[in-house]
């Protein structure tokens, strides 16, 4: 066989041909998103075909229904578009779309066509999306996928809801000339619009009285009760430490078994001296506090499980010597364990002051703690 010379086709290309920027004239997409609607349409059921379904369910046949779209009428038109405020994305636009399509409707009477019931309604979709649409650019929308279902278990007298789905792609375009490598890209997930309009309120009980009703009663309730001479630790502003001076305390946790019978007032006169160092003899270290707000306490019990303490916390003001009321947060902890067990030990933390206050009934004699239990669900 005679051996043939075999050319390339080379038209009337360039030799060589180097690969270069090019320049070309273009529709550059400026923003891609896809939309997806899915909605349930009441749709009116002609005269004459609701009465033949009426006729074919009373004899006892089974009805069944199609749907689907009528291909070319799908539509996409562009309604508006308002500002978007974004910081990050200039030209941002809330754009207003409508999208309509027809869908051809029909009833079977066991399986075969209904005469008369064979008809077409339009279904529309409006939507509102976040697209970056600068002056100069274009939108183009269209739809490019339909799905609809005869949602027969839903009919209400001569309507019939219909299940559509229904997918858009909306782009916006403007011609360009670009010099250009490029790679296939894909759309951008949606960007969600705030709700704007009105919102069901949460349906609201009328307000209850919980100061005196219901009783919020506790597990537990406790007191303690000291008036004398005792040292303390008193740091305001990183100066101070432990201080002696007259402090008279008295604590209420969860009275008659009530958190809103709880209070704690203290207040404590420095003795001015040589405490805690001679360099601090002339801090005075006084304060006064005030609980008015108590959280539900803990309890503690013995082996035998008899409540022997508890610890309550919460908030209170805070007044140093000289100084301005403050907030400050307090955790109490409460013991009564007989003979000559009785502690309370209390701890209250401000913005510049902090207190450790701990007394035992062997060191300050005349401590009185008393601490039991409540019975919530009495029988």
């Amino acid at each position: 066989m005679k051996k043939r010379n075999v050319k390339s086709i080379q038209g009337r290309q360039v030799v060589p041909n180097p690969i270069g920027p090019e320049c070309i004239r273009v529709t550059k997409v400026y923003d891609w998103v896809v939309l997806t609607n899915r909605d349930r349409n009441k749709v009116q059921i002609p005269e004459e075909c609701f009465a033949a379904i009426e006729d074919a369910r009373h004899e006892g046949n089974t009805i069944t229904a199609t749907c689907s779209e009528v291909v070319g009428t799908r539509s996409c038109d562009f309604i508006g578009a308002i500002p978007a405020n974004i910081p990050s994305v200039p030209g941002a636009q809330i754009v207003s779309l409508a999208f309509h399509v027809h869908i051809r409707v029909q009833f079977f009477c066991n399986g075969e066509p209904l005469p008369g019931c064979n008809f077409v309604v339009p279904v529309s979709f409006m939507d509102e999306v976040i697209l970056c649409f600068p002056e100069g650019t274009e939108i183009n929308c269209n739809i490019f996928d339909v799905q609809c279902t005869v949602v027969l278990n839903q009919m209400l007298g001569d309507m019939v809801v219909l299940d559509v789905t229904m997918c858009k792609d909306v782009q916006v375009e403007a011609e360009v000339k670009l010099e250009v490598e490029a790679k296939f890209c894909g759309p951008r997930p949606v960007i969600p619009i705030e709700e704007d309009g009105f919102v069901c309120p949460t349906p609201r009980f009328p307000q209850q009285c919980p100061t005196f009703f219901p009783t919020l009663n506790c597990d537990c309730q406790g007191s303690a009760d000291f008036t004398g001479e005792a040292s303390i630790l008193v740091f305001e502003d990183g100066l101070g430490g432990p201080t002696t001076g007259n402090l008279d305390l008295t604590a209420l946790v969860c009275d008659q078994c009530t958190l809103s019978g709880s209070r704690i007032q203290v207040t404590y006169i420095d003795t001015l001296g040589p405490t805690p160092t001679p360099s601090d003899a002339d801090i005075d270290q006084s304060f006064t506090f005030t609980a008015n707000d108590f959280n539900q306490p803990t309890c503690a019990t013995d082996a035998a499980g008899v409540v022997t303490g508890l610890t309550a916390t919460g908030t209170g003001i805070i007044t140093p010597a000289g100084g301005v009321p403050e907030n400050a947060t307090f955790t109490l902890t409460l013991g009564d364990i007989d003979p000559l067990g009785d502690t309370a030990t209390l701890v209250i933390s401000g913005a510049t002051i902090s207190v450790t206050i701990a007394l035992t009934e062997v060191a300050n004699p005349g401590l009185e703690v008393e601490v039991g239990d409540c019975d919530r669900f009495p029988v």
